[in-house]
This record gives C-alpha cells, sequence and structure tokens, in this order.
C-alpha cells in the first residue's frame, strides 16, 4: 500500500466485496458502528484517508463526531508533518495535489488531493499560513484570502484585509481548537520601505467575529525578521533600520498594542539570529559573532527567553567542529514538537537537531538542497486535525 495513495480499492478487493454484500453476511456489516469507529480510529494518518474509498458508509465518517472524539483517544498518534508543499496548475485541473515532510523518516509524504471551489479557481494562490490543521491561501490579486481544513475539504472565503496590508512580511495563524477558532496576523507590507509608515501595519482577523481589526502600527525604524506566538502574545525578532541592532518586540493580542519593553538579543550571538517558539517557550537561534578562518560562527546558541524579567537564559551551544566547517550562514530554523531544526548552507545543506526536552542535540543530517529550501523559506507545520472548521 502506498503511503499516502487515496486509490486503494481495487488493491483490496476482498474486503471492498466483502462490504458491499447486499446478502447481510458480510462481518463487517454486523459490527456495531462504534467499533467500526475504533478501529478505523487505530489506523496511521494518511492511511484513514485510503479506506474512505471502501464504502459511502466509510468515506463519510471522519465527519462524524463520534470518530473525532475516538481518533484523539487513539494510542496510535497521527503525528506531525513539516511544510506543506502546494502543487495546483489551475484553470482545467481543479485538484490540489500536496506533499508534507515527515522530519522523522526524513521524506516527502503525498497527501490527500483536495479541490480549490469553483470560485476561486480564476486565482492562482499561495499558501502563506498553515496551523492546526487549517491552511490560509491568499490569491494573486494580494487581496482575496481563503481558509480550509484540506483533511474535511472545507473551505471559508475571509473578508478582504486592507489595501495596506495586502502583502504582509509576516503572516501567521493561531488556531484554537477548543474554540474551535483561528486567527490570522499580518505584519508589516512587503511593498513598502522604511521609513513608509505603511511597512509598519499590523492586522488581526478574528474567526469568531469574521472582522480584520488594526493593531498598534509596529514601532518606527524596525524592519520585521521572524516572530513566533506563545500564550497570547507575538514576539518579533526586528533589526533598527539605522544602527542595525536586534531587538524582540512583543504584541499582546487581546490589547492589539505592543509592550513598551523591547529586549535585546544577547550580546556574542548576533549572527543569522531566529526565534521560535518550542514546547510552550520563546527560544532565540543565533550564531556566535565570534568567526574563525574557515567558520563564519564559532558555535550556535539556542537561549529561552523569560518575559517577565526581558532575560534570557542558554540553554545550550552547539560547537560541533565537523558541522560548523562545513556550514555557512544559518539559512533557516524551525520548531516542530520539542525539537529545534537548524538549517546551514554553504556548499551543502545540513540540519542541526536539539531536542528540548533531552538537552540532547541529534546527529546532524545532510539534506538535499531543494528539499531542505522548500521546508525552511515556508517553515509551517501542518498537524492532521478533523474537529477544527474554516
Amino acid at each position: 500500500m502506498a503511503y499516502g495513495d487515496v486509490s486503494v480499492v481495487s488493491m483490496m478487493p476482498e474486503l471492498t466485496n466483502s462490504i458491499d454484500d447486499d446478502s447481510g453476511s458480510s462481518p463487517w456489516t454486523s459490527l456495531p458502528t462504534d467499533i467500526v469507529e475504533h478501529a478505523l480510529a487505530l489506523l496511521p494518518f494518511p492511511y484513514i484517508f485510503q479506506v474512505r474509498s471502501i464504502c459511502k458508509k466509510w468515506n463519510s465518517l471522519i465527519f462524524c463526531s463520534q470518530f473525532q472524539e475516538a481518533s484523539l483517544r487513539c494510542p496510535v498518534p497521527w503525528g506531525q508533518f513539516y511544510s506543506p508543499r502546494i502543487g495546483w496548475k489551475g484553470g482545467a485541473s481543479p485538484l490540489v495535489t500536496w506533499q508534507s515532510y515527515n522530519l522523522s523518516e526524513g521524506k516527502w509524504v503525498s497527501m490527500p488531493q483536495f479541490e480549490f471551489p469553483t470560485f476561486a479557481r480564476k486565482f492562482s494562490w499561495n499558501l502563506i499560513a498553515a496551523n492546526g490543521g487549517l491552511f490560509c491561501f491568499g490569491a494573486s490579486d494580494a487581496r482575496r484570502l481563503l481558509v480550509c481544513n484540506p483533511m474535511t475539504k472545507r473551505w471559508k472565503e475571509l473578508l478582504p484585509v486592507s489595501l495596506d496590508s495586502k502583502a504582509p512580511i509576516i503572516s501567521h495563524m493561531i488556531v484554537d481548537e477548543q474554540r474551535n477558532s483561528y486567527d490570522i496576523l499580518f505584519l508589516g507590507n512587503a511593498a513598502y520601505k522604511q521609513p513608509d509608515a505603511r511597512c509598519r501595519m499590523v492586522d488581526l482577523y478574528d474567526s469568531v467575529t469574521d472582522t480584520w481589526n488594526a493593531a498598534e502600527m509596529l514601532p518606527a525604524d524596525l524592519i520585521l525578521k521572524s516572530g513566533a506566538y506563545c500564550s497570547g502574545e507575538f514576539y518579533c525578532l526586528t533589526r533598527h533600520f539605522l544602527t542595525g541592532r536586534y531587538t524582540i518586540v512583543i504584541l499582546d493580542l487581546t490589547m492589539l498594542r505592543w509592550r513598551d519593553n523591547n529586549i535585546r538579543i544577547p550580546e556574542g550571538f548576533e549572527n543569522y539570529p531566529y526565534i521560535v517558539a518550542c514546547s510552550g517557550q520563546v527560544h532565540l537561534v543565533s550564531g556566535s559573532s565570534e568567526a574563525t578562518d574557515t567558520m563564519p560562527m564559532a558555535s550556535i546558541g539556542i537561549f529561552r527567553l523569560d518575559p517577565n524579567l526581558s532575560s534570557w537564559e542558554k540553554v545550550s551551544e552547539y560547537s560541533n567542529f565537523q558541522f560548523l566547517r562545513s556550514t555557512g550562514a544559518i539559512y533557516g530554523c524551525g520548531a516542530h514538537g520539542s525539537k529545534i531544526y537548524v538549517v546551514t548552507y554553504a556548499y551543502d545543506m545540513w540540519i542541526a537537531v536539539y531536542n528540548i526536552s533531552t538537552g540532547i542535540w541529534e546527529e546532524p543530517i545532510k539534506g538535499n538542497f531543494y528539499d531542505m529550501k522548500d521546508i525552511f523559506e515556508t517553515k509551517f507545520s501542518f498537524q492532521p486535525n478533523l474537529r477544527v472548521a474554516p
């Protein structure tokens, strides 16, 4: 059975014939529904989408609340995937083919196809944010937005965003599964440059009220670099337009205002910094300012932020000579589960993985440039979720 192949009826004719048997003699037809739901919930992802093609009853199963509850209690985790890679030709072909990268297995995994709504097929679309099992697509006109759950194939067109926020430098999606709601945060506008105030625009979409709300503008003279969400606040790594200094500024998403204190990043670690949220805390990943004749940085540091004290605690410093000698700049950085992934690139692309829960750096991985480039340019994680609706 091919991983991700959603057409498996021909591969299981005996099972198909048994279920479709109208005589009532099939043991499958006599099983109580809750037993079938529990059995299918034990299937690893995405095999559950393969069995949907067996019969109509099973095809509609994932929309059943009882099955969704069973899948949450399932001891076989569906797992997390990284960096959805979307392929859609548009025009005559409505099908969207997509893959997601499984970091634990080191390969791209084909996911179940879905279709854009009919009205949306006259535009081209880009994936601009993803989180909690939802995708957010932006249209070619830079104003239209669509949110979908690719597992349930449900869609919603959002209200147009303001003209001054149509090309965000940072876009981020925050999903609250308990409330079955989500927010979409747009920061900056790539169409404008400092000191134009329009490059400091901040807008937040609230799915509960179905409205866009303008937040306080980004403080002046700051250039957005990266961002991370944690506990109701959005942490932005910025660089001062004039001095070049890196600071963290924090947006309160309830008040839609920036906190007064700006936090400098640790001295001595100002090479290629990135900010990520991992295991419920904000971390900074950066190369040391010290360089050698053969390496642009002598080590890579990971620091944990204490937002109350506005201070950093060094979690780990990575100085694997063999790894650093083979690398150039930090190309990208992301967090997934309890792991932080640091990608460097010189002649080859390498991944260093730090496990927050164990405090151990894993053996560095040499990756394919194009695969790794796709992963850490998008920086989106994907967690299959049947419960959240767009």
